[in-house]
């Protein structure tokens, strides 16, 4: 389990490890279990399958493959963006941030736009969970699908304010991950299932008051976007990976503080 002094040290520690080769290193800057949520779009090759994926430990976690191929694409080493706390409590913390590859003529081979839900135990802060774009690139306008994104969220979040579960549950994107408190992550495999869990929580009145949401970082398939609800009038702060599909933007995992 993480064990580091604060959720930016950790952050750093992610690339760091990485680009040491240090397996050991590299999973243990993880808290578990571990998710990695991945917007990429259907026919992307590039990014790791499948896109949503949840670790028990670490063992299963470095049962993948890891440089061999990336070093094959001419990869050297990768260099992160510098992070941005957007979100932060106690024991949680959602970190905007980031990488760009580069080759061995350290050239730029790629980039993404990432957050990474890091999370306190009791030795320290790890991250809980990727919520990665993987459909970032420098130098690209999105400031359309920011304004979809932004308005999916929108929309899926009205359907929950008038208390219209079901429709909120077909709103969302499956595999659905919730990242909860710390060592606290749960998938959903369809609406029905959503609509179950949700019905058995109790009844507390959650609302979704409108002009919350706003872009953390966007690419072509994928955003982060924050917003705020109440449960019973007490404020929740949240973040959402939003996805594009089937022409359609949908929540595919929420994280909340």
């Amino acid at each position: 389990m993480a064990s580091y002094e604060t959720a930016e040290a950790a952050y750093w520690a992610f690339l760091e490890t990485f680009n040491a080769r240090d397996a050991a290193g590299w999973a243990g800057v993880n808290s578990w279990p571990h998710a990695r949520v991945s917007a990429a779009a259907p026919e992307s090759a590039a990014h790791w399958r499948p896109l949503t994926r949840v670790f028990a430990d670490a063992e299963e976690y470095l049962a993948e493959p890891l440089w061999a191929d990336l070093e094959a694409t001419g990869w050297v080493r990768s260099e992160s963006l510098p992070p941005t706390v957007v979100q932060a409590s106690n024991d949680r913390a959602h970190i905007a941030g980031g990488w760009t590859r580069y080759d061995t003529d350290d050239e730029p081979m790629a980039a993404n736009r990432v957050v990474y839900v890091m999370t306190r135990s009791g030795k320290g802060w790890g991250i809980q969970a990727q919520l990665k774009t993987d459909s970032f690139a420098d130098g690209v306008d999105f400031s359309s699908q920011e304004r979809a994104a932004v308005s999916a969220v929108e929309a899926t979040l009205a359907l929950l304010d008038a208390g219209e579960i079901e429709a909120y549950c077909e709103a969302l994107s499956y595999p659905f991950t919730l990242v909860g408190p710390p060592g606290i992550i749960i998938k959903i495999d369809s609406a029905e299932e959503m609509a179950s869990a949700m019905r058995g929580v109790g009844d507390d009145r959650i609302n979704a008051p409108p002009g919350t949401a706003r872009v953390v970082n966007c690419g072509r398939s994928g955003a982060n976007v924050t917003f705020r609800v109440e449960r019973d009038g007490v404020p929740q702060r949240a973040l959402a990976l939003v996805e594009l599909r089937d022409g359609a933007w949908r929540m595919l995992a929420i994280s909340r503080i």
